[in-house]
């Protein structure tokens, strides 16, 4: 922490389905989830790990 500010914590999962990213800030008793984003990806964007359709990908992110 610099100069007593909190930083919120980004997570980020690419999967062949979907994109989630959640954004948690820190908490007196730990993290609390302050947002919560996910969004489909077509069947062919993503394909046995490889990015087939990095544009699609790119503008869900």
């Amino acid at each position: 922490m610099i100069l007593g500010k909190k930083k919120n914590v980004i997570g980020l999962d690419i999967g062949s389905s979907s994109i989630k990213l959640v954004e948690l800030s820190e908490g007196k008793t730990g993290y609390r989830l302050q947002s919560l984003g996910i969004s489909p990806l077509p069947p062919e964007a993503i394909v046995d790990g490889a990015l087939m359709d990095s544009v699609t990908i790119i503008d869900a992110i």
